[in-house]
This record gives structure tokens, sequence and C-alpha cells, in this order.
């Protein structure tokens, strides 16, 4: 390789690495692991990009070693790394193994956001659902003009690998983690679709879970709202064929050696029906 060439992949480097910085500090957005197709024959390339932004829009993020601690696929022969070489667009691209409901996870290393204001922080846990806090967040003496909080992200979706006739989503050790009910290619339009959110493996009962139904057009994703039971099931009916994400928050004192008030866990799964 000649110095040149070095010069200019450490460049492509560097840039692609400060994108994500700027596009992954930005609490509130969603994060998520898109597809190129949810279905595809068992010798077809399996190619998917990872995506932050809202209303079911966004970035498109690059393979980044640095940037996540787990990045997996689940299938009938068990479980791998995703593997690639940094700066890999789509961040995801391989073969399948076997037929199936194939599972892809990715769990991002833990960023830092500081809100300099309440009225920002606020808004933000009114949106996510998280009521509980503000009220613990001044009991605990905490300031509101400086908000410091930590977030990873735990994003998953679901593609079907020809035949996935019995398969089933399941936990894969995620610590916030959105696991669907029912096999995305045995339903239709007007379908009812569960999701179990486990915390550390078990169930986290009253917490906020939002459905996005991806808009046409350039419209903007649906989003409909729905809390936890105390088995840590939310349902939805879908209305029509199409791509959606279910994506939930959950928010916990900051352990004292990380130096933060609070620290988030983002979970999101991406399906597709017909």
């Amino acid at each position: 390789m000649t110095r040149r060439t070095s010069l200019k992949r450490a460049t492509a480097f560097f840039g692609l690495a400060l994108t994500f910085a700027q596009v992954s500090a930005v609490s509130g957005h969603e994060f998520w692991i898109e597809p190129e197709a949810f279905a595809v024959a068992r010798d077809r390339e399996i190619r998917a990009d990872i995506r932050v932004g809202q209303d079911f829009k966004g970035d498109i993020l690059p393979y980044i070693p640095s940037r996540f601690t787990a990045f997996k696929r689940y299938d009938r022969l068990g479980e791998s790394d995703v593997s690639g070489t940094t700066g890999d667009l789509p961040a995801l691209a391989l073969t399948p193994r076997s037929e199936g409901l194939t599972l892809f996870t990715y769990v991002s290393v833990a960023e830092r956001i500081r809100f300099q204001g309440w009225d920002k922080f606020a808004s933000y846990l009114e949106l996510e659902g998280l009521d509980a806090i503000p009220a613990r967040h001044d009991a605990r003496g905490l300031p509101r003009d400086d908000i410091r909080e930590l977030y990873t992200r735990c994003a998953k979706t679901l593609v079907t690998v020809g035949d996935a006739t019995g398969d089933q989503d399941r936990a894969t050790g995620m610590r916030l983690e959105l696991v669907a009910g029912e096999n995305p290619q045995a339903l239709a339009a007007g379908s009812e679709m569960s999701f179990t959110l486990l915390w550390e493996g078990a169930p986290l009962e009253d917490t906020q879970v939002a459905l996005f139904q991806r808009g046409e057009d350039g419209a903007l994703a649906a989003r409909t709202l729905a809390r936890t039971d105390e088995t840590g099931q939310a349902s939805f009916t879908l209305p029509a064929g199409g791509t959606y994400m279910a994506a939930s928050v959950h928010m916990i004192e900051a352990p004292v050696e990380r130096n933060a008030d609070w620290q988030s866990f983002w979970a999101s799964l991406t399906f597709a029906v017909d």
C-alpha cells in the first residue's frame, strides 16, 4: 500500500467517524437496523444499514467497530459476529447460513450528552414516556440547569430467509430488548402483534413502547403508543402492510464512577409484513 493510499483511507475513516459521532450525539433520536429487504431467498445476500434519525428517516452510519460492543447474527445455526471492514457501507452485508428467521442485533458503546436547560430534557422525557424521572431527579437533589446523561442503543431486526415457518424471535441478552411475539412472515395487514420488553432478561412493566409505521412517498411515520402490562407485554394492530419499528427507552441512575446523572437504554426492533 502506498503512502498516498494510506493517507486517503485514514482521511476517509476520520470523516466517517466524525459523522458517526455528530449524528449519534443527539438524544431523542431513534436508532435502528434497516435491511434493504426483510425477506430474501436462501442464495441472496442480506444487506442492511445502521440508521439514526427521527420519524423513520435518518442518516446511514458505516461499520466502525469502535462504536459498538456487539454486532451479532442469530439463525438456526446459532450465534455469530457480523464482521466487516471499517467504513463499510452498508454496515451489514453477508450471505445467509440457513433458511428461517434471522435476527441481527447491535449494541452501541455508551455515548454522552449534556442538557444545559430543563425544558429540553423534560420534553424528551415526556416524548419517551419517562414520566417518573422528573420527580426522581428532584428527589436526588440534581441540578436542573446541567443534566448529564449516558445512552446506549440496543437495536434488532428480523429478516426472513426462505421459509421461516415455525420460527420465532427470541431474547438475545441485550440489556434492554424488545422480543416480537409473532413471526412477521405469518402476519398480514390487520393482524395484532405483541412485543415483550425485557430489562436484563426480565419483563419490564409500565413502560412506553412506540410503534412506527413507515410513511409512503416521503410522509412522516405514523406513531402509536402503548405501555407494557405486568408481563412486560404491549400489543398493537398493524393497520397495513409495510415496514415497522417498535421502540422503547428505559432510564436508570448512572453508576457513580461514570460521572453522569442518568443512564438510558434505547431498544428498537424493525420488521416488515406483507
